[in-house]
């Protein structure tokens, strides 16, 4: 239990400590004092985490509800297309993973300081730089990392609301309606919904329960607000462990459920309307956006000379898992896959109602380890201008109100393919792709830096600005003014069966229809 345990502590206790720290500086004039008591760069530490832990951290930290929706990044990207792209994609981010890990070194050895989280790097990048016009502008770029960085991590507690709401919903639905196939006794008290026959083929005439999605959330609401109360990640670990488990178990359930047959690929489209693309985009870098745990664990790592080995191995692990469940979950359920491929699987057999509920399980835990960040981000500048006595009271208060922005996100965009989208177009295309170029550009601007090197860096980031751009574009055009035809609902029991429908299914909004 002892790696698996402490997977999310180690990953995000150093990432706390170091926003943390960063946050309580309010002026430009505060850059010099120590930022982390951490061993320093390129030393040895031999109370860090061994290789073998590095990867799973790298693993924990790259998994999560954006490898459920890579089969709909296929679907908008087409069959030939999605693939290659995600691989492309996933070299591209590891790059700039290896980027900001090699100028976080080039730091620390220069300036003699010790380790460095992000905006760290970014902020002494800028201070000690040869363009005179980002020195006054260092502490600007320690906030704005900063920002996305809260930005992303509360959008990742979004999208976690929907995924809960979406998935229990369809448990709760399902349950009732194999329940009422089984014993044919129809359920008056119930509103809203078709109960389909496979069996006999035709409607049968019994309601089953179809409450909005948004009464959903709403039912989690208070849960969550509890567990963000814990304070101590270490009070986290038997749960986090769980967690682990449950996912793990999931993801291996999914795939031997989508082996088992797969459709016509000749009738799949190999390429999209362009139009489409930018939502795989979106999604895809939101499935790959784990930078902001590279450095905390190079920092934590035991050897860090061997981290560079680790995140080749690591990655190139995810990007395999990423491209193998998101063709083949597409191969599977074809155009009616959905924003999570856990949305797809039947409702009459146990195991795949299991997945469910462990996989909705692990994102329930998940969701706070997530809002530690933002919170230790926001909560330190509070806590210093407050008496003591007030302290305690309005740091609940304030967590309880982050919550509750977050919930509100996710009732305004209740679809979580919408949802994944536009966090990864907003946020997760600046940390991962805009920022670390930037940052090598600027760190080695005192050194002859290769034509090649920046024509790469530009190239890199304008393929972040213009996925920043046209997937916030898209996404909030779809949110406006939703596609109808861009979600299919079944309407027929051999559509339901195409779809992963089993025996039953409520009939969807296209709102809900994630």
């Amino acid at each position: 239990m002892g790696i698996t345990q402490q997977l999310d502590m180690e990953v995000m206790t150093p990432l706390i400590e170091s926003t943390g720290q960063a946050s309580e500086e309010n002026s430009d004039e505060d850059h010099d004092q120590e930022l982390l008591p951490s061993q320093p760069c390129g030393l040895d530490n031999t109370r860090g985490i061994s290789f073998s832990q590095t990867l799973i951290h790298l693993l924990k930290g790259n998994i999560g509800t954006g490898l459920l929706g890579l089969p709909l990044a296929v679907r908008n990207a087409g069959l030939i297309v999605g693939p290659i792209c995600l691989v492309l994609m996933g070299m591209v981010c590891v790059h700039c993973m290896h980027i900001l890990v090699h100028c976080s070194h080039h730091l620390c050895e220069r300036l003699k300081r010790p380790a460095m989280s992000y905006s760290d790097t970014v902020a002494f990048a800028m201070e000690h730089g040869s363009y005179q016009c980002f020195k006054k502008g260092a502490g600007f770029g320690r906030h704005l990392v900063n920002f996305f960085l809260v930005l992303t991590q509360l959008g990742f507690c979004s999208t976690y609301i929907v995924f809960l709401a979406e998935n229990i919903k369809q448990v709760v639905e399902g349950y009732q309606g194999n329940v009422s196939l089984r014993t044919g006794d129809p359920l008056p008290f119930l509103a809203n919904a078709t109960l389909l026959s496979s069996d006999a083929g035709q409607q049968v005439g019994t309601e089953a329960w179809d409450l909005d999605i948004r009464l959903y959330m709403l039912i989690f609401l208070p849960f969550l607000i509890v567990l963000v109360f814990m304070k101590d990640l270490k009070n986290m670990a038997v749960l986090a462990f769980l967690a682990n488990m449950c996912m793990a178990v999931s993801v291996v359930i999914i795939f031997l459920y989508i082996l088992s047959d797969f459709r016509d690929a000749r009738r799949l489209p190999l390429t999209s309307p362009l139009g489409r693309f930018p939502f795989f985009f979106g999604t895809a870098i939101f499935a790959f956006e784990g930078i902001g745990v590279v450095l905390p664990l190079e920092n934590q790592m035991r050897d860090p000379k061997r981290f560079p080995m680790a995140l080749n191995i690591g990655m190139s692990f995810v990007t395999i898992l990423y491209v193998a469940l998101a063709t083949l979950g597409y191969l599977h359920f074809g155009d009616d896959i959905k924003g999570s491929i856990t949305l797809n699987l039947p409702h009459d057999a146990w195991t795949n109602q299991l997945v469910k509920i462990l996989y909705s399980f692990g994102i329930f835990v998940s969701f706070s380890i997530q809002f530690f960040v933002p919170a230790e981000i926001l909560l330190p500048p509070l806590r210093a201008r407050l008496p003591e006595t007030w302290r305690g009271a309005c740091e609940m208060v304030v967590r309880g109100l982050l919550v509750c922005v977050t919930f509100s996100w996710a009732l305004l965009i209740p679809r979580l393919d919408l949802v994944i989208s536009l966090v990864g177009a907003v946020s997760s295309s600046a940390l991962a792709l805009i920022f670390p170029p930037l940052v090598e550009l600027i760190t080695f601007s005192d050194q002859r830096i290769r034509p090649a090197t920046v024509a790469k860096d530009l190239l890199i980031t304008l393929l972040g600005v213009v996925g920043f751009l046209a997937g916030t574009y898209v996404t909030l055009a779809e949110i406006i003014s939703p596609n109808t035809d861009a979600v299919p609902t079944p309407t027929s029991a051999a559509d339901l069966q195409a779809t992963g429908g089993g025996n039953w299914t409520s009939t969807l909004s296209p709102v809900t229809a994630g």
